[in-house]
């Protein structure tokens, strides 16, 4: 997944991002990481790991360089960024975002290896 060509260069906010080596790499387990942005969105990421993990104190740096945009920009620029970066097997971002007289704007996308499947682990899930 490649940025936009108008979109500033995902390098420098893409460097904050650390990782770790995934514990059990045979094991399909699921991780979810929250944590709200400066604007009161809040985030949600949820993903299986291949070979490495997200390390979690890693996260509020990154999002404070994710540039002011509509939820649907900002959670393409997460997914973009973590599905290149981190190359989970299974990867969904939820953006929840106050929109005007109390409206609540949720953007959910979803992402994951091409022959990657886990029905058991995905049903586990709770419905959108």
């Amino acid at each position: 997944m490649s940025a936009p060509a108008s979109a500033p260069d995902p390098a420098p906010r893409r460097a904050l991002l650390r990782f770790a080596a995934n514990p059990d790499p045979a094991l399909d387990y699921m991780v979810t990481l929250t944590a709200s942005l400066h604007d009161g969105s809040g985030v949600e990421i949820r993903f299986v790991p291949d070979t490495q993990v997200l390390d979690a104190a890693c996260l509020p740096p990154y999002l404070a360089e994710l540039p002011a945009a509509g939820p649907e920009a900002r959670a393409a620029l997460v997914l973009g960024d973590m599905a290149n970066e981190l190359l989970p097997r299974w990867l969904r971002v939820t953006l929840s975002a106050a929109g005007p007289a109390g409206v609540r704007h949720v953007v959910v996308m979803e992402e994951r290896q091409p022959r990657w499947d886990n029905a058991a682990l995905l049903a586990r899930l709770a419905p959108l």
